[in-house]
Parts: C-alpha cells; sequence; structure tokens
C-alpha cells in the first residue's frame, strides 16, 4: 500500500527518485535561546560524530547521489548555521558540488549577516529569515542587501508569531499515533541527514533517537532508504510528537534575555555600511 505521506517520491515523467527537502545541521551553536525551540537549543546532540562535520555530511550527501536520489532542496541549518563564518562557507561550498542537489537553502536568524561573505552568496539560492522581531527595517534592509549583491537568491521571512508545541508529556495512542504519521508534515519536509544517518524527520535527530534513523554508508541501498522513508507503519517517537498533537501553540522566539535587541542593531549598522559602501 503506498504510504500517503512519502519521503521518499518517485516522478514517472523522468523516472527519478527525490527527497523533497533534506536537512543538515553543521553546527549545534547559536546566539539565541528561543524557548520551546524546535531543534532543542541547547540541549541538541552534535549533529556529527566526527570532528569534521562537513566531511561527514559530505560523505552522507555521496551515498545519496551513488543511490541516484535527488536532493529537492538541501536545507543548511543549525543551530544558527551563520555561528561559524567559516564553516559556512566551506559547507556552501562543498555541497553546491553535488549534482543531485536542485536547490541550496540556509535558514537563519539574520542577526548575523557580517557572516555570509558575498563570496558565498553565489552557491545559496534561497535564504529563510526567521523574524522574532519587530523590525521592518532589518527586513527590508535584507531585501536590498540580496537586491544589489545576489538578485538571484529568493528571500524568504518568515513572520510566525506562534510554534507549534514541541515540548511536553503527552502521549498518543496507537491510533492516533498512526494518524499523525500518516499526516505528518515534518516527515515530507524535515527528512535530516546528521550522524551518518539518514531520518524520517528532524526531531527524532533532535532527540537523539538514533535507533530510529537508519545509517548512510557504501553499505547502504535503495532499497533500504525507500523502505524506510516511505514505510507505512508510526515509529516509537511518533507517540511523543507534541507538534503534530494539535495542541495549543506557544509564542514564537521568546528569549530569557534582550539578546536580539543587542545584536539588531550591529546587524542593521552591517547592511547599510555594505550598502552604502560599495557600488
Amino acid at each position: 500500500m503506498k504510504p500517503k505521506v512519502q519521503g521518499l517520491t518517485y516522478d514517472e515523467a523522468d523516472l527519478t527518485y527525490t527527497i523533497r527537502e533534506l536537512e543538515v545541521s553543521i553546527t549545534s551553536k547559536c546566539h539565541l535561546r528561543c524557548d520551546n525551540c524546535g531543534f532543542y537549543i541547547p540541549y541538541q546532540p552534535n549533529p556529527a560524530q566526527t570532528d569534521n562535520i562537513i566531511s561527514e555530511i559530505v560523505y552522507g550527501l555521496s551515498h545519496l547521489q551513488r543511490l541516484n536520489i535527488k536532493i529537492g532542496s538541501l536545507g543548511i541549518l543549525g543551530g544558527e548555521p551563520t555561528f561559524n563564518q567559516n564553516i559556512l562557507a566551506i559547507a556552501l561550498k562543498e555541497f553546491s558540488k553535488f549534482d543531485n542537489i536542485e536547490r541550496i537553502e540556509v535558514v537563519s536568524h539574520g542577526l548575523t549577516p557580517q557572516n555570509i561573505s558575498k563570496e558565498t552568496l553565489q552557491f545559496i539560492n534561497k535564504l529563510t529569515i526567521s523574524i522574532y522581531f519587530d523590525s521592518e527595517e532589518l527586513s527590508q534592509l535584507w531585501k536590498t542587501y540580496l537586491d544589489k549583491f545576489a538578485p538571484h537568491i529568493e528571500l524568504s521571512l518568515r513572520t510566525d508569531k506562534e510554534w507549534d508545541k514541541w515540548l511536553g508529556s503527552e502521549i498518543a495512542d496507537d491510533s492516533k499515533a498512526q494518524e499523525m504519521f500518516d499526516y505528518c508534515w515534518y516527515r515530507k519536509h524535515c527528512v535530516t541527514l546528521e550522524r551518518q544517518r539518514l531520518f524520517m524527520c528532524s526531531r527524532i535527530a533532535k532527540l537523539s533517537q538514533d535507533q530510529e534513523g537508519i545509517i548512510l554508508d557504501d553499505k547502504t541501498s535503495f532499497d533500504e532508504v525507500n523502505n524506510y522513508l516511505n514505510q507505512n507503519s508510526f515509529i516509537a517517537s511518533c507517540k511523543t510528537c507534541t507538534p503534530m498533537m494539535g495542541l495549543q501553540t506557544v509564542k514564537a522566539g521568546q528569549q530569557p534575555d534582550d539578546r536580539i535587541l543587542k545584536m539588531l542593531p550591529n546587524a542593521i549598522n552591517f547592511l547599510k555600511t555594505e550598502l552604502n559602501g560599495q557600488s
């Protein structure tokens, strides 16, 4: 029976298999401390098993390429992907070498534009900025900056005022867990690669449920990936998946202090200086 949500889709026209959106985290560090963070910052596990996170991700991507699996969009996240400018630059350069990746997206809080060099902008197809604060000025500056220096980049501004509840003690029964699995938004949009494993959603990766992913190496077959991403039955973590339970939402991006207000002027000043200082 064909699953209602497929993590790996098949295009009969060009006979190809595609992961719509694959997420990779190049760091677990972030400048912010959002309450109810979907990636469990600051408790997010290390997304790598080795000291060279980029090489580890490249290793996993190479095996997806070996299996002739396309990636519609590769999302580069963290933590905050701009936390370390050098790591981001290396990641973008290396990931852009894969011809089975159709688009590269960077997802950021937008408060450290100085950490995305102009040289690396060429490798980005889409920049998604989560706006957890009221600053029309910063949003407009980002639009103007990209229009001037990287007009090929699609800019998406997330201005959600509320989030799904990520943390809680609720447990679904088997019937509800199966229903949530059948229509899971996260399985469709958040397939994740980290710690040399492929996960059907980001939540189980961030909860360190490595046994619920599959190892991706030179022994992994296409059938293993297809059977895993397109299985019909829920897994254990589905029973505690509060985001899919339809619970009351929570306020987005709440901080324990005024760190956003402290970072905001630096971001604005950097973008203004770049726009005013170069032709």
